[in-house]
């Protein structure tokens, strides 16, 4: 399976009235993109364009997604979702680096997260680094809070498609090209550059729990799902999206999936010190039960069919999907001799020392990657606001809306990310 991504690099965003691109400028004709957004669950629709460093602040941040289409196959572009169902991997697709669709959620969430574009904010998430073209949808009068953001998850699919066909006729500014080859499997000859190195996998534990807090493979919910394998170009094509709305800051946002980083490191040493021979997709079930058949099944998808040598393993949600970590862990080292890396944020650390961070015991897990604990940061008073929802925690709490607020870091959309999308870590002495 060979995936071509073409990169076209957005310098800067501009509203017209036609959509283009030119010399690195977007521009974009709003008429377009609320035609694009239009459903009978919305009232209206407020297109708008966030600038780096402008100061402006979002409020309740839904899903976030990198523009892209897949060439000569653009009906299948985010597949089983908002195109038709195909499998992904595969082709050519175009993405636009610099500049993201983010929505804004217009009804109560359980626990929402933030996007400001400031100085500040820069040095903790990446994303205040970038243009976000946001989907401000106000709900119709009496619509169903889930049929609310169906209509907003395929929104914002559909524009970050359209935005990316923009490019189609361009040069990009770069081609990464993503193959792997198919060698040295137990028992078959060994060919090519992967020839007696270590077969890494990775098995990435998404959180599915109920509908709208969940993410999805080719558009439907694991919720109940055993663990599958997929090829990483799939996750990379747009085969794996975020729906977690509810409990958005437990998991990461469409984007971090289209660019994953452990995917993308273990491309880049694939051929020079390790063998990538692959992806299990598995959910971290709220039942012990499940939790045990699909940290069971996902180690023998790794050990029997993906022959692996050694596994990186994420986990979304919140502290009990470590204990499908700690069951994997087990299964893989004690049972199938199989080494384990584990990844993970210190969602316990505020009030608690290095040693309660960690809900499960296992004597195998001795290889832990910090990718940060739980601090806060004051971000300053925003410029300019989009998004009108400022309740919090349940709508519990009404926060200042342009004020100066303090929040979890994970609360800043990229300020923490546990599949590593972050400039944080944790070391302990």
């Amino acid at each position: 399976m060979r995936l071509e991504r073409l990169y076209f690099d957005i310098e800067r965003v501009d509203f017209c009235e036609k959509s283009d691109i030119s010399n690195g400028t977007l521009m974009l004709a709003k008429s377009e993109l609320e035609l694009l957004c239009k459903d009978t669950a919305f009232s209206r629709v407020e297109i708008d364009v966030a600038a780096p460093g402008s100061d402006c602040r979002l409020m309740n941040v839904g899903d976030i997604t990198q523009p892209t289409v897949r060439l000569g196959k653009e009906d299948t572009t985010f597949p089983g979702l908002s195109g038709k169902m195909y499998t992904v991997g595969d082709g050519r697709s175009i993405s636009l680096r610099g500049v993201v669709v983010t929505e804004v959620v217009e009804v109560d969430v359980d626990i929402p997260s933030y996007m400001q574009l400031s100085e500040e904010a820069v040095e903790i998430t990446d994303f205040a680094n970038m243009w976000h073209i946001t989907i401000d949808a106000f709900a119709a009068p009496g619509i169903a809070k889930y049929d609310y953001l169906l209509a907003l998850n395929l929104a914002s699919k559909r524009v970050a498609q359209y935005i990316a066909t923009l490019a189609a006729n361009l040069e990009p500014d770069e081609i990464e090209i993503f193959e792997l080859e198919s060698k040295d499997a137990c028992g078959v000859e060994c060919i090519g550059l992967t020839c007696g190195l270590p077969r890494v996998a990775y098995l990435a534990n998404v959180f599915c729990h109920r509908p709208y807090t969940e993410s999805l493979i080719y558009g439907a919910s694991m919720l109940e799902s055993l663990p599958t394998i997929l090829h990483p170009n799939e996750i990379l094509d747009g085969a794996l999206t975020n729906r977690d709305y509810d409990n958005a800051t437990n998991a990461d946002p469409t984007f971090v999936w289209q660019n994953h980083p452990i995917i993308l490191e273990l491309y880049r040493r694939h051929g020079v010190d390790l063998n990538f021979v692959g992806v299990v997709v598995s959910n971290v079930h709220h039942e012990l039960s499940w939790k045990e058949t699909n940290a069971t099944m996902a180690s023998a998808l790794l050990a029997n069919y993906l022959n692996a040598d050694a596994v990186i393993i994420t986990k979304e949600g919140g502290g009990h999907p470590q204990v499908d970590i700690g069951i994997a862990v087990d299964t893989l080292e004690g049972r199938y001799g199989i080494k384990t890396a584990i990844v993970l944020v210190e969602m316990l650390s505020a009030k608690n020392d290095s040693n309660g961070q960690i809900i499960f015991s296992s004597d195998y897990a001795d290889a832990m990657v910090s990718t940060g604990c739980a601090s806060f940061v004051t971000l300053p008073v925003a410029k300019r606001v989009i998004g009108s929802n400022s309740s919090d925690f349940r709508g519990n709490m009404t926060i200042n809306e342009a004020g100066e607020m303090t929040i979890n870091h994970r609360a800043l959309k990229g300020g923490q990310s546990q599949l590593g999308w972050t400039r944080y870590g944790s070391l302990k002495f």
